[in-house]
């Protein structure tokens, strides 16, 4: 099929289609929509925007959102309002999630064996959707592997948030034990020899199944947990009091992972947000492309930390002894 029908269409089909066995999991039920709409690659906004209205759902970039989306009925019809204000890449996927809430309460409406999903639950499919949704698997993986796993420049040709595209990775490695992070720019507002740190919070932590039990990945750098500041010392907080990537790779210590922490700097050349990749030593050629472009600082614990010249905790900074 090349385009999609009405709303109520595509959800009789998803009921009918493996006898409804993928209606009730984000991931399968995106992978539904892009044969039922015939998404081959990433789709433009517009495309997005022409999708949903062809399944008979009004939508509408609204001012009055800050930011992300919402949907509802009125006189007969769905709805979905996403903010004017957020980037085309952040429109695409709100416009995804709030398409994921619509269908599953019309499949819900459907067929009552489909409870509906309560919050959190509901957003963290919504999101799930989205991602695959946006990102069909084998189009993705070859400009994964052209562009070296880089979020940046995958975010630029895509159309698509690093948020959206961590995710998408966690989906699509999941035969190794891949660990990737988004720290974000917050300012705490206290005053702190650790407060540059402190500024930076974990707002996106993917990990694969095989590295699910992973809280450490080196010496030096923990699996943070969601919402968690960069540990002092740690190869996170290297990148940025320094403002520069550090790659982290060790030949003799057993298992040690290729780690790579890259800070994206404003034009004021301040970090504002931070990517953290782990991928295993042996698979490091997942990640050789970008550190070829971007040239990483090389640690490996034997060294003293690069950004110690700008480091205001070097009495408590544990680098080299938990380190080497």
């Amino acid at each position: 099929m090349t385009a999609p029908g009405s709303l109520s269409d595509f959800c009789r089909y998803t009921l009918d289609y493996e006898e409804g066995r993928y209606a009730d999991d984000p991931v399968r039920l995106a992978t539904v929509f892009r044969e039922y709409a015939g998404i081959q690659s990433t789709p433009t906004l517009a495309r997005t925007i022409n999708m949903v209205r062809s399944l008979g759902i009004k939508i509408e970039a609204v001012p009055y959102l800050n930011s992300g989306g919402t949907n509802m009925t009125a006189k007969g019809s769905w709805h979905i309002h996403y903010s004017a204000k957020d980037k085309p890449a952040t429109q695409k996927f709100t416009i995804f999630h709030e398409l994921f809430e619509v269908i599953h309460k019309n499949i819900s409406t459907l067929d009552s064996s489909h409870g509906l999903l309560k919050e959190p639950q509901l957003s963290r499919s919504a999101d799930r959707f989205a991602a695959s949704a946006l990102i069909p698997p084998r189009f993705f993986l070859n400009k994964v592997n052209a562009t070296g796993c880089d979020l940046v420049k995958l975010s630029e040709d895509l159309e698509l948030s690093h948020q959206c595209l961590l995710i998408a990775m966690g989906q699509h490695f999941v035969e190794i034990p891949f660990v990737g992070v988004l720290y974000e720019y917050r300012q705490d507002g206290t005053t702190t020899t650790d407060s540059e740190i402190r500024d930076y919070v974990a707002t996106v932590v993917v990990k694969t199944p095989q590295a699910r039990r992973t809280k450490e990945l080196c010496g030096l750098q923990t699996v943070p947990s969601r919402n968690s500041h960069p540990d002092v010392g740690s190869l996170v907080c290297a990148a940025v009091t320094g403002g520069r990537p550090v790659l982290w790779r060790s030949t003799h210590i057993a298992d040690s992972p290729a780690i790579l922490v890259r800070p994206l700097l404003s034009v004021g050349r301040e970090p504002y947000r931070v990517i953290l990749l782990a991928v295993p030593n042996e698979e490091f050629g997942m990640i050789s492309l970008q550190t070829d472009v971007i040239a990483p600082i090389p640690v490996n614990g034997d060294v003293w930390c690069p950004s110690q010249s700008k480091c205001r905790n070097q009495d408590d900074c544990p680098w080299k002894s938990r380190g080497g």
